[in-house]
């Protein structure tokens, strides 16, 4: 049981998670890479547990473990980012990780 009392309904990590991610994500983020994403949005996340649930599209599945993956390291979200990002967007994106949530 959660430390707030909530309980996850029973299933709902192997039922739910295609519909979650499709929900969260557009397909215009999905037709990126998770690494392009990652540079392009990590600031926007303070936590991510999408990778907990179990997906029935298994592309779907592969891509939001790779995100997890990178987000999880900041070494791997620095290299993304020299990678994806032009000087601009990088020091954009270093500015908006500066900022308070």
């Amino acid at each position: 049981m959660a430390s707030d009392g909530i309980r996850a309904r029973a299933g709902r990590f192997d039922e739910e998670g295609d519909w979650i991610a499709r929900q969260t994500f557009t397909e215009k983020d999905l037709a990126q890479s998770p690494e392009e994403y990652a540079a392009r949005h990590a600031h926007q996340w303070g936590c991510f547990s999408y990778h907990r649930y179990r997906y029935q599209d298994p592309t779907l599945g592969a891509w939001v473990r790779r995100l997890h993956e990178i987000l999880a390291s900041p070494d791997e979200v620095k290299r993304c980012r020299q990678r994806f990002l032009t000087p601009a967007e990088l020091a954009d994106a270093h500015r908006k990780d500066a900022e308070p949530f």
